[in-house]
């Protein structure tokens, strides 16, 4: 069995009497982006900070690849934080901002402009390296923190709020970047905005008043109603032998609610000929999900 490249266990932090997190277990395998998910207050950026070993836990231990965070500070190195608030000089350039953030982790020469060129490539900054970064759109300075977070290449990538403040359009367009750029790494992310949740994480945790409430797997089936005019049989065999469908359920009045991984579009020309009169896609709701965990 493979060691957790981010493995927490019992992690717990009280200030001045105050719990803020509380019994948090968390592993994290490469290839994984998993969510925090919790309304403001939650405990998601303290669970983060631990994490990340910029605050100590009351109790408990953060291990990265098997060796103890906070006895082992040099593992840090394995670590890419992106903070709530992002991390920039406004009087200095993308590049220099970036350059900054390299020689904190100890790149130097050569080696710093490889590094600084291969995030460019990868967040789409080529254009913008020499512009001031308080001239930057909130999507372009959030692309930038984003890079000063891989600036050293981590195995581990944390981020707090990466989406907060932008736009739907320059949401979007961070979620795409980072969803090339995850699959290399083991991804933590915190946020409060369901689309980030639905859109790149494989599982989700909801945090409430600093505890472990919930957890959600995600995967890639999709559950469906559809509404036939004739059905050929009784039950749900004539559904299930169709490509891509894993299961069915029959509704009732020409109902059935069905769990597919082919694509909705693959689908419906095979119910044609019983007359489809409706195809209704639907996901899990984590609305519902981060509802009934805080209430």
């Amino acid at each position: 069995m493979s060691t957790p490249l981010l493995q927490a266990t019992g992690l717990s932090r009280s200030d001045q009497g105050r719990t803020r997190l509380a019994d948090f277990d968390l592993s994290l395998e490469r290839g994984e982006i998993v969510g925090l998910l919790g309304v403001n207050g939650a405990g998601k950026s303290t669970a983060l900070s631990l994490l990340s070993g910029s605050l100590a836990p009351s109790r408990g231990e953060v291990r990265i690849s098997g060796k103890n965070l906070h006895t082992s500070p040099d593992m840090r190195r394995h670590i890419g934080l992106l903070p709530e608030r992002a991390p920039l000089y406004p009087q200095l350039t993308v590049e220099e901002n970036l350059d900054f953030a390299g020689r904190l982790r100890g790149l130097r020469g050569k080696t710093l402009s490889r590094a600084r060129e291969k995030v460019v490539k990868q967040l789409d900054l080529g254009n913008f390296q020499c512009r001031l970064c308080n001239r930057l759109s909130r999507g372009m300075a959030q692309r930038t923190a984003v890079a000063q977070a891989l600036i050293h290449d981590p195995d581990i990538l944390i981020l707090d709020e990466p989406t907060a403040g932008l736009d739907p359009a320059q949401a979007q367009e961070l979620r795409d970047l980072l969803g090339h750029i995850a699959p290399t790494r083991a991804t933590l992310l915190a946020s409060h905005i369901l689309e980030d949740m639905e859109q790149l994480c494989c599982r989700v945790m909801v945090l409430n008043q600093g505890r472990q409430v919930a957890q959600q797997q995600l995967d890639h089936a999709r559950s469906i109603r559809v509404r036939l005019r004739q059905p050929p049989e009784q039950g749900t065999d004539f559904l299930t032998r169709l490509p891509g469908v894993q299961q069915a359920q029959v509704q009732g009045d020409g109902w059935y609610q069905i769990t597919v991984t082919a694509a909705v579009e693959n689908l419906a020309p095979q119910l044609a000929p019983w007359g489809l009169l409706a195809l209704i896609p639907a996901r899990y709701s984590l609305r519902s999900l981060l509802a009934e965990s805080i209430s």
